[in-house]
């Protein structure tokens, strides 16, 4: 009678250890990448500038206003 075996075995140690030191640099890749992309994307909101922009321009002709004044 032949011996029953597992067609798939889990993997020991040494195996997890070499496909954990593979994946690490890749994990330390994708974390800088994630963190310099949000750096870069850190981008004020449109609505924000538009608004900005329109107070600003308010206020500018506030002062002509005024510097017009006798």
């Amino acid at each position: 009678m032949p011996a029953l075996s597992t067609p798939l075995q889990l993997p020991g140690s040494p195996e997890l250890l070499v496909i954990g030191l593979m994946l690490l640099p890749l994990i330390v890749l994708a974390v800088i990448g994630y963190v310099l992309v949000r750096r870069l994307l850190n981008l004020p909101d449109p609505n924000r500038v538009k608004a900005l922009e329109r107070e600003v321009q308010e206020l500018r002709e506030r002062v002509d206003e005024l510097d017009d004044e006798p």
